[in-house]
């Protein structure tokens, strides 16, 4: 899932720090997360989906569109 986070917002044209404002969580997390550190809970993929309009299948598996 990490390098899907990375492509979406790299399509997105959004800085790390702009993409955590958008949904409302610490830049640092969106780092974690682009690298496999941390992976994000069930709440902040939600907020990602909503937010960017991605389709949750394609963010947690790959499958499909995004």
């Amino acid at each position: 899932m990490n390098e899907r986070l990375k492509k979406l917002r790299k399509t997105l044209d959004l800085t790390q720090q702009e993409f955590a404002n958008k949904i409302g969580i610490a830049r640092g997390n969106i780092g974690a997360y682009e690298v496999g550190k941390n992976a994000p809970s069930d709440a902040v993929i939600s907020l990602i989906c909503k937010q960017f309009n991605v389709d949750e299948n394609w963010l947690r598996t790959g499958e499909g569109e995004m």
